[in-house]
């Protein structure tokens, strides 16, 4: 069940508090300020470089630059980030991700500020503790869409982009607030995605990778395993893309596609068909499993939103379907 809390007049997903803690500084890892660890908490900074798998980046916030991006379509693009090592590889669990760290934006400018540049004599006490316990900084997942090449990946991250009326303007603009004005649905532009989409090639990003990013499950999966239904919404098809790459191509953990897997069905919702992502990869796994005789894999596109009707399509002869 997805926790939720009301917000901008509606039930809001709310950040799960893990990634609220994993934004803040290295510090709770057993790190000081210049970066070092201490010697006070290095038992606690060993359990968690023991739980974080064998990922090149680790469980402190790693400043990666980004050498370029590829627009996807009209609100998603590719990024690819350098390793310090060209000749590493990130090296990610299939069923794993990494935590993604942007600071928090200036809404009307969408100007990112850094702790550091925080005047304290211009906020509010309760922004002053919030930059000393570094919650100006915000956290989310992220699946490495692509990592064949030595000193490099790639994510895909879709820009969240603020939309709907906030209840605060409407209440000051017909000055008695009416419930039928609003669609109770604003959302404000996404913390992380929207400085994702700001940087500039050449500008740095945090990643880390700890014990919370292993996920719930391990690849290969068990042997009573033999079937697997994939939900996901949107950019959230992300990671079911790197787990069909390793049941399927056999990309990743010693090309082990877990043959005991006989059925894949992914269930894919997207607002229109243009906000389909990796639309192309999907349709050429689900058209090279069509003819099989096991027809192991098969994606349905739910095409729609609460609004409208949702249309089903199952992936046809027809691009349009």
């Amino acid at each position: 069940m997805i926790d939720c809390e009301i917000k901008f007049g509606s039930s809001v997903p709310s950040v799960p508090q893990i990634y609220k803690d994993a934004a803040k500084d290295d510090a709770r890892l057993g790190h000081n300020e210049s970066g070092n660890i201490c010697t006070s908490s290095t038992s606690t900074y060993q359990i968690h470089l023991k739980r974080a798998s064998e990922c090149y980046i680790g469980p402190t916030w790693t400043r990666l630059k980004l050498s370029s991006v590829q627009p996807y379509n009209h609100d998603t693009s590719v990024f690819e980030f350098e390793l310090p090592d060209p000749d590493a590889y990130l090296s990610l669990p299939v069923t794993a991700h990494l935590l993604v760290r942007a600071p928090e934006t200036n809404s009307s400018q969408n100007e990112s500020i850094p702790i550091a540049s925080v005047d304290m004599n211009m906020v509010s006490e309760e922004k002053k503790d919030a930059a000393e316990t570094n919650e100006l900084y915000h956290a989310r997942p992220y699946t490495a869409v692509e990592e064949d090449s030595p000193g490099k990946f790639k994510i895909m991250v879709k820009r969240y982009a603020e939309w709907g009326v906030p209840e605060s303007q409407l209440k000051k603009k017909h000055k008695v607030f009416l419930f039928s004005k609003t669609d109770h649905s604003y959302k404000p532009a996404g913390k992380v995605s929207t400085h994702v989409h700001s940087l500039r090639v050449g500008q740095m990003l945090e990643f880390k990778h700890n014990d919370l990013c292993l996920g719930r499950i391990q690849y290969p999966f068990d042997t009573n395993v033999t079937s697997i239904t994939m939900i996901a919404v949107g950019a959230g098809v992300a990671p079911m893309i790197r787990v069909l790459r390793a049941l399927i191509d056999g990309k990743y953990h010693n090309n082990e596609r877990c043959k005991h897997v006989k059925k894949i069905v992914l269930l894919y919702g997207a607002r229109t068909v243009k906000d389909i992502l990796q639309r192309e990869q999907l349709d050429k796994w689900h058209d090279q499993h069509r003819e099989a005789e096991d027809k192991r894999f098969q994606v349905c596109y739910c095409i729609g939103s609460r609004w409208n009707n949702i249309h089903f399509a199952s992936k046809t002869d027809k691009k349009e379907g």
